[in-house]
Formats: C-alpha cells, sequence, structure tokens
C-alpha cells in the first residue's frame, strides 16, 4: 500500500484525470462512499447529520455527500465554514446541493442555529479543509470545532482532519479529534504520525476509482511494509544448506565502556540466521563475552587506555572483512580521534556492504562527504539527532520531516538510509521508500538500536540487499517488539528479550 504526499496526490488525480476518470468523477466517488459508511453506522441518524463544509475540494466531496444523504431522507445540516466554493468542481457540487432537501447555512451569519444542530446531530462530519492545508485554523472555525468536540455526535474527517498536516503529523490549535477518518485512494503520510494519528481516530482507505497505472511517474514512492514483504525478502533454506550459503558477517563494536552494545548486535546477527559471524572488537571486551556468547568467532584488537578500539588496527580488521559478506562497524565503539581515524580508514578500503550505525555515525558526521569515495554499498541506521549531525541542522528540523530528511540524506550520498523513529522510514538506494509500523514504546531504551543493526547486518550478510535486508530488520525487529510487550509489558521489556523472540517470529514464517 502507498502512503502519499499532497503533491504526489495531486499527480497521481491529474493523471486519472487525464486517463479519463475527472476530477469531477472522483469527487462524486469519495462523496458516495462517504455516504455508505456513514448509512452504515449504528446510530439513529434521524436525529439530524451536520456536515461542515470547506470553500475548496475537500468542502465538494461534503457537498455530494450532503446531496446523497439528503435524497435518501436523512435531516443533514451543510455549514459553509468559508463562504462559498472557490473552485469549479465544488462550486458544482454546491449547485446541485441547493436544489435538494439539504439546509445550506453560513457559519457567521447562522452560529446559534447552528450550534443547536451540532447539540443533536448524531454524526458531525469534517470535510473543510484538505490535505494541503498548513498553518493555523482561523478563530471561528476554532470556535465552532470546539462546540462540535463537546457533542455527543459520531466525528467523522474526509480525506484528514482540518487542521492536520498530511506530510509531517503535525496538528493546529483547535484541530477536531475524530472517531473515523475516511481518506481516498492512499493514506496520507502524516497521518502514520502522531499527534496526527490520534487525532485521525480509525482511518479507512477508500477506492474511488483511480487507476494503478496513474502511480507510474511518482518520485520516492512511500510503501508501507507488510508482513507479506518478509515472505518475498528472506527465502526459504534448503535441505542441503551449510553455514557458508548464510555468509560471513564482521562485527566492529564494542568498548570496554559499552560492550553490551556489541554483544546484543552479535546475538541478534546470530538469531537472524548469519552462518559465520566474527567479531572484532577490542581485547577487554573480548574476554567479557567470549564466556556467554560461543556461537562467534573473535578478533581481539589492541585497545587505548580508555578501553576503545585502537586505530592501529586498521589493517588486521581489513584482512579479517576481506571474505566477508557484510559489515557492522559502530555499536558501542566509542567517539574518539583513534575510533574516527578508524572509521575512515575502513570506509575508505571495505568492498563488502556495511552497516553503519550509532558510534560509527557519529565519528564521521562532521565529514559525512568520505560516504561518496566508498566502495561499498552503506546502510545508516540513523536516529534523530544523530540524522540532525549528519545533516547539519537541529534535531527539532529532523523531527519536523523525517521523510524528507531521509530522501536528502540517502539522494545525495546513494545509500539507504533507515531512519528510527516511530514510525520508522527506510529510503533505499532504488528510489523506493518505506514505513514501518510495527514496533513500540517498549524499545525506547538502549540496546534497542543495537538489536535492529545486528538482524540489518545479518541479513545484508546473507545476501539480501540492502535496502531489502533494511525492511526486513526494521519490521521483523518491531514485530518481535510488539509480541513481548504482549507477554512482559512496555515498561518491563528489554532488548535482549527482543532478541529472544526472534526465533519465534522466523518459525511462523517457516524460515
Amino acid at each position: 500500500m502507498y502512503l502519499v504526499t499532497p503533491q504526489q496526490m495531486k499527480i497521481i488525480e491529474k493523471n486519472a484525470n487525464d486517463s479519463g476518470v475527472s476530477y469531477l468523477k472522483l469527487m462524486q466517488n469519495a462523496g458516495y462512499k462517504l455516504a455508505q459508511f456513514i448509512t452504515g453506522l449504528s446510530v439513529d441518524l434521524t436525529k439530524g447529520i451536520v456536515i461542515f463544509c470547506g470553500n475548496g475540494n475537500n468542502g465538494g466531496d461534503g457537498f455530494v455527500l450532503s446531496k446523497l444523504l439528503s435524497e435518501i431522507g436523512m435531516p443533514v445540516t451543510a455549514v459553509l465554514m468559508c463562504g462559498e466554493p472557490t473552485t469549479e468542481i465544488s462550486a458544482q457540487t454546491y449547485c446541485d446541493l441547493s436544489s435538494e432537501s439539504a439546509e445550506v447555512l453560513f457559519l457567521n451569519d447562522n452560529i446559534d442555529k447552528i450550534f443547536n444542530k451540532i447539540s443533536t446531530a448524531s454524526v458531525i462530519v469534517d470535510s473543510v479543509f484538505g490535505t494541503g492545508f498548513h498553518g493555523d485554523l482561523p478563530p471561528q472555525i476554532k470556535a465552532c470545532f470546539s462546540y462540535a468536540a463537546r457533542s455527543q455526535g459520531i466525528k467523522l474527517a474526509v480525506d484528514i482532519p482540518s487542521g492536520g498536516n498530511s506530510v509531517t503529523g503535525e496538528i493546529a490549535e483547535g484541530t477536531l479529534q475524530c472517531a473515523y477518518t475516511i481518506t481516498f485512494a492512499n493514506k496520507k503520510i502524516g497521518m502514520e504520525f502522531s499527534p496526527l494519528k490520534d487525532y485521525c481516530g480509525e482511518t479507512i482507505v477508500e477506492d474511488i476509482g483511480i487507476p494503478n497505472t496513474c502511480y507510474i511517474n511518482i518520485d520516492h514512492p512511500l510503501c508501507r511494509i507488510e508482513f507479506d514483504n518478509m515472505e518475498k525478502i528472506i527465502p526459504k533454506r534448503s535441505p542441503t544448506a551449510h553455514k557458508g550459503d548464510f555468509g560471513k558477517l564482521v562485527n566492529i563494536s564494542g568498548s570496554r565502556r559499552m560492550s553490551g552494545a556489541c554483544a546484543m548486535s552479535t546475538l541478534a546477527a546470530l538469531r537472524s540466521g548469519v552462518g559465520l559471524c566474527t567479531v572484532a572488537t577490542s581485547k577487554s571486551v573480548v574476554d567479557s563475552l567470549s564466556s556467554s556468547i560461543y556461537e562467534t568467532m573473535y578478533l581481539p584488537l589492541k585497545e587505548t587506555p580508555k578501553g576503545e578500539i585502537s586505530s592501529t588496527n586498521g589493517k588486521e580488521i581489513l584482512t579479517a572483512c576481506e571474505k566477508a559478506t557484510a559489515v557492522i562497524i559502530g555499536c558501542g565503539l566509542g567517539v574518539s580521534e583513534d575510533t574516527t581515524k578508524l572509521v575512515e580508514f575502513l570506509l575508505e578500503n571495505i568492498t563488502c556492504p556495511i552497516i553503519l550505525d550509532a558510534d560509527g555515525i557519529n565519528c564521521i558526521a562532521p565529514c559525512i562527504d568520505i560516504i561518496k569515495n566508498t566502495r561499498a554499498s552503506i546502510i545508516v541506521t540513523p536516529h534523530p539527532a544523530e540524522m540532525a549531525r549528519l545533516l547539519s541542522i537541529t534535531t527539532a528540523e529532523v523531527l519536523k520531516d523525517r521523510l524528507s530528511c531521509a530522501i536528502k540524506l540517502s539522494t545525495e550520498l546513494g545509500i539507504t538510509v533507515v531512519a528510527k523513529g516511530a514510525p520508522t522510514i527506510i529510503a533505499g538506494e532504488s528510489g523506493f521508500c518505506y514505513l514501518n509500523t510495527t514496533g513500540n514504546a517498549g524499545l525506547s531504551r538502549g540496546g534497542s538500536g543495537d538489536v535492529l543493526t545486528g538482524m540489518i547486518g545479518s541479513f545484508v550478510a546473507q545476501g539480501i540487499s540492502p535496502t531489502d535486508a533494511a525492511v526486513a530488520g526494521v519490521y521483523l525487529h518491531g514485530l518481535a517488539a510488539d509480541r513481548v510487550a504482549e507477554k512482559l509489558s512496555m515498561q518491563g521489556m528489554l532488548p535482549t528479550d527482543v532478541i529472544a523472540e526472534l526465533p519465534l517470529v522466523f518459525k511462523q514464517m517457516n524460515r
């Protein structure tokens, strides 16, 4: 399923219009779907239906809805929230409505009567502003929405709650919280982000007759990741398979202070099916982990007085990576002059795919262009603060539009970007983007990112493309976390619990 921006939706609708499904027909289809939904609600519609209509095409959907409901005898009040319609097709549907039995009231002229209608209505429909809205709601609309919010009637939004930003998920003050949002053809990206997601209530995507061919010229299409994608990405194992068939991963991670990050990324990689794993880390970390993680090989390295991997180990690590099918760099590595020098050296010389996480990202943030000179495919997994450092902007700017930030970083550097957050966004080398909705707040603790990195590294090592590996890693990481939360609670779960759940997730997939 695609998720779209307002700009993408405009192109899709234009393509539909050019192919013979007119803008008016799309609006009529939308109105029909709305009427069908409302008449299926388990409420007494004879108490009245109030439809707030804007002066654009979103209001036009409301006019079509008003006409259809009034034609079957429903008591409908259409409220013109911004005056008469200003677009050609909304004006046409408004003219069609005026000859019917629906009552049409102007907000500014009939406020007391409108409030009386709202207080008794069984359904209140927000069809004021569409997906292109940004800014503040006008005071008179905020006042009307405020009164409607206190009504017992069911609130329903057309395409998106008015006041919601369909790209960032931000909401304007006074946005009406709805029980349902009926959106058309595709869910809008911002509807997956809080707080807008919470104001949408249950979101229903309705088909309004747009042909599939209308999506062919969309830049950076955003796909929602589904469980079915996993069946296609992760192959079944042959009965005659051996460990060499499932890749060789080198995990360059850990320091004396953060040996746990190395441990969790390694365990997650092993639980995700990699054939052979070598942990390249400081000797003190090897001493710490080797007595509890038996299924990996170790490359003990010289360390700095702080217990971080010394940059003098570069050539030895490079030799270990010669036969690797994927390399992880960064989990618990530490940020210092030594680790920065080491990461730069490795990026310049490793040729197999690299998953760059945590301190690996932080080490090169001041000189991100080094990635342009690498011979390897790169996956980066930044959280918002790390993304901000990579783009030399503020964390607040990243949080305002993580999708655009991920696309910018991916496009400029030719890499796969896993923009961690709720939800996580993946911008792939192919130009496609993906949105993941598995996972929960129980992942909000140190170590969760290390688990994700280990999973992605494991999948890449097994021969899965970088973008597909990121898609599978993010989705299955979140799915395992959701199942752990059901058993143990979000409050009490740990990243290691997520690792322990992975075999059960793969068992469901018959992998």
